[in-house]
C-alpha cells in the first residue's frame, strides 16, 4: 500500500503505546472496549468512540478469516475521531467476532486492528489497502508472534508501505 501518503492518510499514528500484546478479552465487546479505551485516553478519538464502535460492530460485523489468521477491524464513523490512529490488540486467546458481510456466522480472531480514520473515503481506501497488506506470507504470523509492541509497529508500517 505505498499509496498512504497519497490518500490522506500520511499523518495516521501507530505506535507502540496504541499496541496491546497479550491482550485478554473474554468477548469481542470486551476486546473493542480495551482498544477503545487505549485510543479514547491518549484522545485520538472522542469520548462517544467508545460507544459508537461498540454499537456499530454489533450491526456491521469486522471480523474476517484471512488465509493465516482472523482478524477484526472494527471501525465508525469519522465524526468520533479527533486524530487519525490504528490500535493494535493482539489477542492472548481467539475470541469470536461476527464474520464481516454475515449476519450469523463466527470467526476466531487473533489480530483486532481497530482504525481511528477522519474521512470516510479515506476509511474505506485505507481499509482495503491494510487488508491486501496483510494477507501476505508470513505476515499476520510475524505481527501476532512479535516479542514487543515496537515490534508490531516496524512490521505493520512496513507492510502498509510495500
Amino acid at each position: 500500500m505505498g499509496d498512504v501518503a497519497d490518500s490522506g492518510l500520511s499523518d495516521i499514528t501507530i505506535e507502540p503505546d496504541l499496541v496491546v500484546l497479550g491482550m485478554s478479552a473474554a468477548s469481542d465487546q470486551e476486546a473493542i472496549d480495551v482498544l477503545a479505551h487505549r485510543l479514547r485516553d491518549k484522545d485520538y478519538v472522542k469520548e462517544e468512540y467508545v460507544q459508537a464502535i461498540k454499537e456499530r460492530e454489533k450491526v456491521f460485523c469486522t471480523g474476517l478469516a484471512l488465509d493465516e489468521a482472523c482478524i477484526a477491524v472494527p471501525h465508525t464513523d469519522p465524526i468520533h475521531v479527533n486524530k487519525q490512529a490504528v490500535a493494535i490488540g493482539v489477542l492472548k486467546n481467539p475470541v469470536s467476532f461476527g464474520e464481516m458481510g454475515t449476519a450469523s456466522d463466527k470467526v476466531n480472531v487473533q489480530l483486532v486492528f481497530m482504525l481511528g480514520i477522519r474521512k470516510l473515503d479515506s476509511q474505506v481506501d485505507f481499509l482495503g489497502g491494510m487488508i491486501d497488506a496483510l494477507q501476505g506470507k508470513g505476515r499476520l504470523k510475524s505481527i501476532r508472534d512479535a516479542a514487543s509492541a515496537e515490534e508490531v509497529v516496524r512490521l505493520f508500517k512496513r507492510y502498509l508501505e510495500e
